[in-house]
């Protein structure tokens, strides 16, 4: 019976974990890496322009995508001397950003 069962559950896991991508969150903190003060940022109005499978990276799935949009910092930035004033926003356009699914999910 375990025989008859084990089968089609490691089916569905296989289905399942081969198709998972990166969530829109999982893209927006990667964006944010790229700017002054990512953790008091927040991306506002994400548009994934395209979407393709990223070259493998020593066997570790991937995806690479462009994007735009826009990074807000509500309560400003004085990191660095940047001196960002609460509200300050900025527009990205076409932004390749590319992820890579590890161990401790996707970077």
């Amino acid at each position: 019976m375990f025989q008859k069962l084990l089968f089609p559950c490691l089916i569905v896991f296989f289905i399942f974990s081969c198709k998972s991508k990166p969530s829109n969150a999982d893209i927006e903190k990667k964006v944010l890496l790229e700017y002054v003060c990512p953790e008091t940022a927040k991306v506002n109005s994400l548009e994934i322009i395209k979407t393709e499978p990223a070259t493998s990276i020593f066997g570790l799935k991937g995806f690479q995508y462009v994007v735009s949009g826009e990074v807000e910092w509500p309560k400003g930035c004085t990191d660095f001397g940047t001196g960002l004033p609460a509200g300050y926003k900025e527009k990205f356009d076409s932004k390749t950003v590319t992820l890579i699914k590890t161990e401790e999910g996707w970077q």
